[in-house]
């Protein structure tokens, strides 16, 4: 196995994945967006950490994501690469919409919400113009749901 793979399949371990957590909590940047960004071609993403309350358990849930800009507000996009279903922080955002996330170091309560319409419309030509890779998912995902795209915003 080339060490490019290797390096990548730690990046999505649940060690990987727990190191990934840390590093964008305390410096804003993220291992893993850029692993991806480089085996993909795609630019690299800024991230933020996600902390949303699970919806079956109610504990603390951490997820490492690229965020994309939404006017005053931040928007993330649960695409789970196209799969049929939601990624497990979007179920939960939809459960408990209050959330933290730590954006380039700083800690924020936000609110979320689910785009819908234009407004959707508008942010997913954005981002996709920002991160084409997100029209490859859409393709998958479109038997079967709609890619949600969430707003984060401020709750201080």
């Amino acid at each position: 196995m080339p060490a490019s793979a290797r390096v990548i399949q730690f990046a999505v371990s649940p060690l990987g994945a727990t190191l990934d957590r840390q590093t964008v909590r305390w410096t804003g940047w993220s291992l893993v967006n850029f692993l991806f960004s480089q085996a993909t071609g795609q630019p690299y993403n800024a991230p933020l950490l996600l902390t949303a309350t699970g919806a079956k358990t109610g504990k603390p849930r951490r997820v490492v994501l690229p965020f994309f800009p939404a006017g005053l507000a931040i928007a993330v996009v649960g695409s789970r690469g196209g799969m049929p279903t939601d990624p497990f922080w979007a179920r939960n955002l939809r459960r408990n919409p209050d959330a933290t996330v730590h954006v380039r170091r700083a800690a924020r309560r936000v609110h979320a919400r689910l785009a819908r319409g234009e407004e959707r419309a508008g942010l997913w030509e954005s981002i996709t113009a920002q991160a084409p890779i997100y029209l490859d998912y859409e393709r998958r995902a479109a038997r079967h749901r709609e890619i949600p795209v969430f707003i984060l915003e401020d709750a201080s």
